[in-house]
């Protein structure tokens, strides 16, 4: 046997014998018992002191106010492709969703075909015809880079993709700097920071692209495609009303509506005038309800399914 105590790779042989120890003259033998120690026992904290240490984190306060309107000089375009395998070389471009976050009116736009080198030659076409230098994106290096690979595989010719900058919002939830700053902050998913910023909840699960992929339903991959488009839209936005770059609102609480309204009406605390309302299925509890005609998407109030807005 190894005897770890005395270092890797030494072999002690251990000889069971009934000979009594060997005891020079003029010493002293002495016996120990060894009694083991019992392990300490973790520290019971009662319920009383728990629920008071809890008592002590002040209540969360939602705080999702309408993000502002503003245009602004067409440079930036926010993009997010769907793919069925993380790497280029197991899988393939399924979508390619672009949006405009400096129109008044953002709206996605998704390139969707039958074939991946379809799809990518509709979006190149496009793309050229437009005069945009920077690609925004939660981790936005996946999106550049799996197109650039398909690029290469289909020996298409894109000079302008080479020269696009990029800005991360993943790096900037994480850090807030585009350069690398020392610290050890969780990065956090894309639902992560739409749940905590926006109220939102994810469309679906991302495995449910690839059965809507396999069964042709182009609906829904669209929709969950413009889903995250549209979150980072938020962020970026966010970041913009942090910054002074776009002037923010104040809020303190959701909007509640009026009393003594039209109940398919509500006024928002943002915009005095009345909102007008329409009204909405949810795809999943199939609820019907209603939500502003100028939201982009609301929360299901049964399921909590994202809800997008059927007219924009």
């Amino acid at each position: 046997m190894t005897d770890k105590n005395l270092g890797v790779g030494v072999e002690v042989e251990w000889v069971e014998t009934t000979e009594e120890p060997f005891v020079p003259k003029g010493t002293t033998s002495v016996f120990a018992e060894l009694t083991p120690i019992e392990q300490a026992q973790n520290t019971y904290y009662p319920p009383t002191y728990t629920d008071f240490y809890y008592s002590l984190a002040p209540p969360f306060i939602s705080t999702y106010g309408k993000l502002p309107e503003f245009e602004d000089v067409q440079k930036e375009l926010i993009i997010n492709i769907e793919t069925t395998r993380v790497k280029p070389w197991e899988g393939q471009i399924i979508a390619i969703g672009v949006l405009d976050p400096n129109t008044l009116e953002p709206e996605a736009l998704n390139f969707i075909q039958a074939t991946e080198r379809e799809t990518l030659e509709e979006f190149i076409a496009w793309f050229e015809n437009t005069r945009y230098t920077t690609l925004i994106g939660y981790n936005v290096s996946f999106d550049y880079r799996f197109i650039y690979a398909v690029m290469q595989k289909y020996r298409a010719t894109v000079p302008r993709w080479l020269d696009m900058d990029l800005h991360d919002l993943m790096q900037q939830q994480k850090q807030v700097k585009a350069e690398f700053v020392f610290g050890n902050n969780p990065t956090g998913k894309l639902e992560d920071w739409a749940t905590y910023l926006l109220g939102a909840q994810p469309y679906a699960k991302q495995e449910k692209v690839w059965d809507w992929h396999r069964e042709g339903n182009i609906d829904e991959i669209v929709n969950f495609n413009t889903d995250k488009l549209t979150k980072a839209y938020s962020l970026w936005v966010l970041n913009k009303v942090v910054g002074g770059t776009v002037a923010g609102t104040q809020s303190t609480g959701n909007p509640e509506p009026t009393q003594g309204t039209n109940p398919d009406t509500q006024v928002d605390e943002f915009h005095p005038e009345l909102v007008e309302q329409l009204k909405v299925q949810c795809t999943k509890c199939m609820q019907v309800q209603s939500m502003n005609k100028t939201d982009r998407l609301k929360n299901c109030e049964v399921c909590g399914t994202a809800i997008l807005n059927p007219t924009l």
